[in-house]
Parts: C-alpha cells; sequence; structure tokens
C-alpha cells in the first residue's frame, strides 16, 4: 500500500466521497470518521492545530485515510486530529486492509522521526488495535494502553425488545413525574431538526444555556471557547448537508428548555452534547432526563434506528437507561523507553489511587489547596509575598467592618425610557459569559450568579447595551431574612415588602461610565411600582459604591457593622432610634 501523506486536509469533493466510502467500510461506522468532521475541526481550530493526512492507495483507489494532528508546525507529540471531539477515532480501511495501513502509517511517521504518538478514544472493539500491537514494536514504538472511557449504549434489538424498552420507559416513575410537573407549566412538544436552515438559529442560544448550566455548577463549559463554538457550528453547516445531523429541543409554550446537539447516522443515534435550561422553574423537574426519554422512545419506532450511543462521560442518569457499553481506548506509543515507563508508571499510580476513594478525596484536597495558594501569591518578589501575606493574615485576625444601609426615596423624574434593564436570564447570562470570557473578575461573579437560579427566590438583573450585551448586574432578596455575608448577619424587616437590591457588579471594561448609578435607579422604580420598598447597602471602605448610591438618590439611614478579634467578634451598630428601628432591625445570622 502506497502512503502519502498531507498538510491540512484539501476542501476536494473527489476526496470528500472517497473517504466517506471507506467510512461506511470500517466495522463500526461512525459520524465521527466522516470527511466532514475532520474538515469541521481543521476550519475550527486551524490557528492551534496543524493537520496530517495520511492517504492509503492501492493503485489509483483510496484505501486508507488516517487523520493526525500536531500543536506546533515542528516535530512533536502527534495525535488524533478529532481527539478533543469525537467520542471514537480510528484508523479508516477495510477490517482486512487494516494491518497494512497501520503498518504503513507507522513507518512514514518512524521515518519522520514522530517521537511520540497519542490515540484517545480508539474502540477496543476496532481491528486497528490488534495492528497497532503488532506493528509498533518493528518501528521501535513502545506502546502503552489502558482504558479510556466506557461508553453507554441504548442497544434497540429486535421488535419485541424495542416493544418491551418503551414500556419500561413509560413505567418510570420519575419520568412521569417529570412530565406532569412540566406539562403543568406549559405545552409540551419535542422536535428534532436536521436542516441547517432550522439548525443555525437554534445554535446562538444553545451556546449560552450551555454554558450558563457549566457556571451554575461552578465550572466552565468547553463552548466558552471561540473556538468550540465554530467547531460546532462548521459541523452542524457540515453534517447537515448529508442529513446527519438531529438538533433536538424540548420545548414548553415554544420555549427550548433542553437540547442535545446529536446525530443520527449509520443506524445510530447519538447523544453528543446535551444541556438544559438552569431557570429553576424548569430545571427542578429534569427535562433534559425526559428528552432523552423521548429520543429513547423515538428510535424504537424508527427501524434505521439500532442503538442510541451516550458518548463518553459517567453520568449517573446515562445508566438508567443504558443496555450495553462500549470501552475506548488511551494509547501512547513512545519512541523514547524511559517515557514508556513514565507513562505507564502514572496510569498505574492513578488507577491505585481511584480505587481507594479516600486517598483520592485526599489528593484531590492538597492539589485545590496548592492551586489556591499558586493563585493567591501575587507575581512579585520573594519579600513582596511575604509582606502580602502577612497583611493578608492580620487583616484576618483584626478588623473593623461596617456597611452603610440606604433607603430609596421616589422621585418625580422616569428615568426608565432611557435605560434598558431586563430580568436575568441563564440564555443572557451565557452570553455574558462567552462576552467576558477573558476576565476572571466577571467570570467569577457569573458563577456566583448562576448558582441563585436554582432558587426562585432572588431576582437578577442586567443594564444591557443598544447591541444586547450587560453593562450591569444585580440582585434583588427580600430584606426580611436576607443574609448579609459581608458581616456574617441575617437582616430582619418588619415591613414584607421591603427589599434588597445586592451584588451590584459592573465589568472592568464598563466601569467609569456611571452604570451602577443610572441601574439601581432604575431598578428602584420599578421595584416601587411593584409595591416594594427598595433598600440597598454599600461597605464604608468603598467609596466609589457609596457615591453611586447616592447619586441615585437613596438615602442614608443606618450603619452596621461587626469588629473582629481573632475568632471573637462583636456588633458595632449605628442604628438611629425609633420608629424606623421598629420598621427595620438587624440580628445575627443563625
Amino acid at each position: 500500500m502506497r502512503i502519502l501523506l498531507l498538510h491540512g486536509i484539501p476542501e476536494d469533493e473527489e476526496l470528500r466521497r472517497a473517504w466517506n466510502r471507506l467510512a461506511q467500510e470500517v466495522e463500526s461506522p461512525q459520524v465521527f470518521y466522516t470527511f466532514e468532521w475532520a474538515i469541521a475541526v481543521q476550519r475550527a481550530y486551524a490557528g492551534t492545530v496543524c493537520s496530517l493526512l495520511f492517504l492509503g492507495y492501492d493503485g489509483d483507489s483510496l484505501a486508507g485515510v488516517a487523520a493526525f494532528g500536531q500543536r506546533n508546525e515542528g516535530i512533536g507529540e502527534t495525535f488524533f486530529l478529532t481527539a478533543n471531539t469525537a467520542d471514537y477515532c480510528d484508523f479508516l480501511s477495510a477490517p482486512g486492509k487494516r494491518q497494512e495501513f497501520v503498518h504503513g502509517v507507522l513507518a512514514e511517521l518512524r521515518n519522520r522521526k514522530i517521537p511520540k504518538l497519542v490515540l484517545t478514544n480508539l474502540a477496543s472493539d476496532s481491528a486497528s488495535v490488534a495492528a497497532i500491537r503488532g506493528s509498533a514494536h518493528s518501528f521501535q514504538y513502545h506502546l502503552h494502553a489502558r482504558r479510556a472511557y466506557l461508553c453507554a449504549r441504548v442497544v434497540l434489538g429486535s421488535d419485541e425488545q424495542r416493544a418491551e424498552l418503551k414500556r419500561s420507559l413509560t413505567e418510570k416513575k420519575r419520568l412521569r413525574r417529570n412530565l406532569r410537573a412540566l406539562g403543568k407549566l406549559g405545552q409540551i412538544s419535542v422536535r428534532h431538526d436536521s436542516d441547517w436552515v432550522q439548525i443555525e438559529p437554534a445554535l446562538s442560544k444553545f451556546n449560552s444555556t450551555h454554558v450558563a448550566r457549566f457556571l451554575s455548577t461552578g465550572r466552565l463549559s468547553n463552548l466558552i471557547q471561540a473556538e468550540r463554538r465554530a467547531f460546532l457550528h462548521e459541523l452542524a453547516r457540515e453534517i447537515s448537508r448529508c442529513g446527519g445531523m438531529s438538533m433536538s429541543q424540548f420545548v414548553i409554550d415554544q420555549n427550548p428548555v433542553a437540547w442535545n446537539y446529536g446525530f443520527r447516522f449509520a443506524g445510530s443515534w447519538f447523544w453528543y452534547q446535551p444541556t438544559v435550561d438552569t431557570c429553576h422553574r424548569y430545571a427542578a423537574f429534569s427535562p433534559g432526563y425526559c428528552l432523552l426519554a423521548e429520543i429513547v422512545e423515538s428510535a424504537c419506532d424508527d427501524p434505521e434506528i439500532d442503538v442510541v450511543d451516550l458518548g463518553l462521560g459517567a453520568e449517573d442518569y446515562k445508566d438508567q437507561f443504558a443496555t450495553s457499553s462500549r470501552e475506548t481506548l488511551y494509547c501512547v506509543l513512545n519512541r523514547d523507553f524511559s517515557a514508556h515507563l513514565w507513562a505507564a508508571l502514572r496510569d498505574r499510580v492513578a488507577a491505585v489511587v481511584r480505587a481507594v476513594p479516600a486517598v483520592e478525596r485526599s489528593m484531590r484536597f492538597v492539589l485545590s489547596l496548592a492551586t489556591k495558594a499558586t493563585k493567591r501569591m501575587p507575581n512579585q518578589s520573594l519579600w513582596a509575598s511575604v509582606k502580602w501575606l502577612f497583611r493578608s493574615a492580620w487583616n484576618r485576625a483584626l478588623a473593623f467592618d461596617q456597611v452603610h444601609l440606604f433607603e430609596w426615596i421616589p422621585q418625580p423624574a422616569d428615568r426608565a425610557s432611557s435605560v434598558n434593564l431586563v430580568p436575568l436570564s441563564s440564555e443572557l447570562m451565557g452570553a455574558a459569559a462567552i462576552h467576558y470570557a477573558d476576565d476572571p473578575n466577571t467570570m467569577k461573579f457569573l458563577m456566583r450568579s448562576a448558582r441563585r437560579f436554582r432558587t426562585e427566590t432572588r431576582r437578577g438583573f442586567a443594564l444591557l447595551s443598544a447591541e444586547g450585551m450587560p453593562l450591569h448586574f444585580c440582585w434583588v432578596a427580600d430584606f426580611d431574612g436576607f443574609e448579609m455575608d459581608e458581616l456574617d448577619r441575617r437582616l430582619e424587616s418588619a415591613d414584607k415588602d421591603a427589599v434588597m437590591i445586592f451584588d451590584c457588579f459592573t465589568p472592568p471594561a464598563a466601569r467609569g461610565r456611571g452604570y451602577f448609578a443610572q441601574t439601581i435607579a432604575v431598578l428602584a422604580d420599578q421595584l416601587r411600582a411593584e409595591g416594594k420598598l427598595p433598600w440597598i447597602f454599600g461597605a464604608a471602605a468603598n467609596e466609589s459604591s457609596l457615591r453611586g448610591i447616592r447619586k441615585s438618590s437613596f438615602r442614608y439611614r443606618y450603619c452596621l457593622g461587626r469588629k473582629r478579634f481573632l475568632w471573637v467578634s462583636w456588633v458595632k451598630d449605628s442604628v438611629p432610634s425609633a420608629p424606623l428601628q421598629n420598621v427595620v432591625s438587624s440580628a445575627p445570622a443563625q
């Protein structure tokens, strides 16, 4: 077999057809093996990854394809081009020609002095595994392989098995309960779009909702990266050309609340990248779980679908549907024997640690402490770092914290007409995270805010620019029972209509333009129109915050304080006498 190496994947229709023909000839055809998938990766990640395409020819006929990538133009680690995006990766050829093709690719890699080849998500039942083991030693590559993932799957089987699977779905108490609850919120419908014209408008909301969902769990979605979003955009456009896309949406009254960016290809329906709206109104009833159940049920009715593949990741909800699994491998081929030994030893130690939960928890705790310490240590000289540590310790040991509380005094001027203040939604939160992805302070605020969507006791608001991008954020909660973290106090109020505006934040790039004062003024007017009594507070040490509050017609009423020495603290308030004290007071948190 003749091996041809190309630097980059050519945009060639003849190659596309021949490549996809090979993708159908492998033992288990996957959408991840298609030309469309590889070209989408190349387009989206062109700035960080260069493509290496190995083509195997029998005469003039294409008999093998292997797409690899390198992070640098020079010689370095080489890996499957689609490794970071595909659930399964492989060498493409007819099974009978796999050994010859793999042998030829490894020979070419050795001739080009490639020191390391990483093969991630290689299916363990692929003919490539035996071919790699049979050829690696011939070219002085040392092979180390371990399990990467177990991919949960729903194998549909015969007509009788499909009918039984559907019956078992309808009997799931959790599913019936959630569907009843969601049905009370509106008319339920499910759609599966395969046309690019329908999919493209849905991608923006899908992206922002996925980002917001991860923020609510204190993590960053991979869609925060522009390259990943570009990849999904390119992939959907390419795959929809051949009818393999399936953008599924669980809809309540025309409002999508759960998505699956998936595929229907060669008898498989892929649960690839799902997400759900983090709004408490919907999330409490697991619309994503309901969507997956509907996909499995629809697959049972489709004779062209044999498997619902739930993909990478060992989430518990998948176990409630899975009837089998498929193993993938992580294979490393090293020319350097010492690097081979180190890789094997590292994986062995990791396996031992994971086998003992207590040890794993301890290791994670130690690593998290080390990471926090490294992040908090300023990038300065040793002496400056020591002074910073000493000052931080002193401030923790001896401190006087004080906040000023202000009450809204209504003004005759109407400010709402010139300011676009809207309720904060998970979609808007995700869009803001994408826009401010390079700003760690804003990302920290958004993570904190996203967790509040799990409750219905607090409402968020955002001031929008003319382009619809948030310029300022703030939150509102009932005054009575409000937990003031700054003083470790719980506020109390005799007036049940009193509300507190809190956690106001302007992204650094938008500061210095008066957005804080504008926002709280308009919000206070809106709250007053609802029959509420708005209050706000600011730390005594934060002069800019206090200045903005005074500009917006809030009036100072009193201050609360706390003195602290080591582990002992005591209240130091300045509260006016009656009758105001009878309206609003404060108490230590329980």
